[in-house]
């Protein structure tokens, strides 16, 4: 009952620490590469039909008027200019609303077609694929016997994966992997005084964003930290997995 209760407050604390820190490093930031706002190479699903896809040719004989891609059409961004943004179509399904899209003739596999921006930015779409970034780790809680918050700094470059699953309702969820070099705290071997000794930290686990609020993170990672024998003779504790949640707001 005492270790429940323990690791019940502990998360609490975690939760509560960690909503005053910048967990997700991203856009904005120059100091760490991040995919956020890019979407060209993802995979998208349209959730409405679409008006305005436009066929890129130079052969005279093609009709150049914009064409039509039904709700559920799958495409992907092969590239964006200031005015336009470029698709593929991977498959085509037929418009659903004559309010849409009219007469129009409908897009086709094979074919790249342009849409402007204006056009595409009101689009609502699901979207899978690849991501990166940093993720900034302030607090772990460790697994194991002597279960303690710790604070233990770590900086680590992820990837994961745009997943699709809750987009419809504005919030996107990824699982990730991390990993990179992380600062940790343990006793010397007189243990009269503590010491941060370096260690390579690797974590899996998903972090929650959405597109209500673009400075709103939340998480859990679930790792390990990896130090030399002589460094963990104060604290052989250093080494259990551990666990991280947060919820918190960029600032």
């Amino acid at each position: 009952m005492k270790n429940s209760f323990a690791l019940k407050a502990a998360f609490v604390t975690a939760l509560a620490l960690s909503a005053s820190h910048a967990l997700a490093v991203g856009d904005g930031d120059p100091k760490y590469p991040s995919s956020d706002g890019n979407d060209i190479g993802d995979h998208l699903a349209l959730h409405t039909d679409v008006y305005g896809f436009v066929p890129v040719t130079d052969a005279a004989d093609v009709d150049k008027q914009p064409r039509c891609a039904g709700s559920e059409s799958s495409l992907s961004i092969t590239s964006k200019t200031n005015d336009f943004t470029f698709v593929e179509f991977h498959g085509v399904q037929a418009p659903k609303s004559t309010d849409t899209c009219g007469s129009a003739k409908s897009v086709q596999k094979g074919t790249t077609y342009k849409i402007a921006n204006s056009t595409y930015n009101s689009v609502a779409i699901k979207a899978t694929g690849l991501s990166y970034g940093a993720l900034v780790v302030p607090f772990k809680f460790r697994l194991g016997d002597d279960k303690k918050l710790v604070n233990s700094a770590t900086i680590a470059p992820y990837i994961g994966v745009r997943w699709s699953v809750l987009q419809g309702f504005g919030y996107e969820l990824r699982p990730v992997f991390a990993a990179g070099i992380a600062l940790v705290s343990v006793p010397n071997e007189a243990k009269t005084a503590n010491q941060n000794i370096g260690a390579f930290s690797a974590s899996l686990g998903f972090t929650l964003s959405t597109i209500k609020d673009s400075k709103f993170s939340a998480g859990v990672l679930f790792g390990k930290d990896f130090v030399s024998k002589d460094d963990r003779k104060g604290d052989p504790s250093v080494v259990k997995p551990w666990v991280s949640l947060w919820l918190g707001v960029s600032i």
